[in-house]
């Protein structure tokens, strides 16, 4: 029985050291330098309207329309949106806009106005990796009601370099004073 097992063993390190020496007939071929259609394509759309940018290289304005079962980001400046799938009852067109690309707020537009309460948060995160000094403890993001409150489950990160907030609906945002509430320094 032991006679068996080393040459099981004698057979299975020569099947890997023979394999190893060549190409696997199942790997990818990456080499496309010979052949018909030689060389690598990309195929992609370019939009009739591009969205104007500013000089932070991201456009000031953005919008998007997304069906009750699309996901999306959508980034202006500093400031990015993360919409999760089924947030939406009906098809929802969102605008976003700042004023230049390092502005600490943001303006959102929802449309159909009855659109602008979902079914589960969405996420607003404001980066601040280029803010001096930017104060972790004492900043957090603030959302317009009439006058600026502090966002529900708002927290700043210093790991990450910014401040999120979850929002089931959409109003002007902005970093600002945390004015005492807790704040995640990671």
């Amino acid at each position: 029985m032991r006679s068996s097992s080393l040459h099981s063993a004698v057979l299975i390190a020569t099947l890997v050291f023979l394999t190893g020496c060549s190409r696997s007939p199942v790997a990818p071929i990456t080499d496309t330098s010979h052949g018909p259609g030689a060389g690598t394509t990309a195929i992609g759309e370019i939009p009739d309207d591009p969205a104007p940018v500013t000089d932070g290289g991201t456009p000031g304005t953005r919008q998007v329309t997304l069906t009750a079962t699309d996901e999306g980001v959508v980034v202006v400046g500093r400031w990015t949106l993360f919409v999760r799938k089924r947030t939406f009852t009906m098809p929802t067109t969102i605008t976003m806009s700042v004023t230049d690309a390092e502005a600490m707020d943001v303006h959102f537009e929802v449309s159909p106005p009855e659109a602008n309460n979902f079914k589960q948060s969405v996420i607003v995160s404001a980066n601040v990796s280029d803010v001096p000094d930017f104060d972790y403890w004492g900043q957090t993001m603030l959302y317009w009601n009439g006058d600026w409150k502090k966002a529900p489950s708002a927290s700043s990160h210093a790991n990450q370099q910014n401040v999120i907030g979850h929002f089931v609906s959409l109003s002007d945002c902005m970093v600002g004073p945390a004015g005492g509430s807790k704040v995640i320094a990671e």
